[in-house]
């Protein structure tokens, strides 16, 4: 198993395999797996920066406006879509073939 910082991620741009930013990453999230969180997906794009917000009453009322419209929300990558380089995130996979937020992911 890698052990990664989890921080250095959270912000970073995320390219598509044409060398295209499609948003920033701006949650991580994990599930334990003994002692150890496995990094399940990363979300990028607004809405994912909204989620990230959401503990609070204004951020809860600003994400639930945002879930009212859903134009460009933001993708749900799963661990195996990306390659965590030193440099660049870049996707493994066409764009098409991530989960928008908001989408349910147990579909995929």
């Amino acid at each position: 198993m890698v052990e990664i910082n989890i921080e250095m991620f959270v912000g970073r741009p995320v390219l598509s395999r044409a060398g295209k930013t499609i948003g920033h990453i701006e949650e991580v999230r994990a599930e334990k797996d003994g002692p150890d969180l496995v990094i399940t997906e990363f979300h990028i794009g607004l809405y994912a920066a909204m989620e990230r917000m959401s503990a609070s009453p204004i951020g809860t009322a600003i994400l639930a406006l945002f879930r009212l419209r859903r134009s460009h929300r933001g993708y749900r990558i799963r661990w195996n879509q990306i390659e965590l380089g030193e440099s660049k995130l870049k996707l493994l996979c066409d764009e098409n073939e991530l989960a928008s937020l908001g989408e349910d992911h147990s579909k995929r």
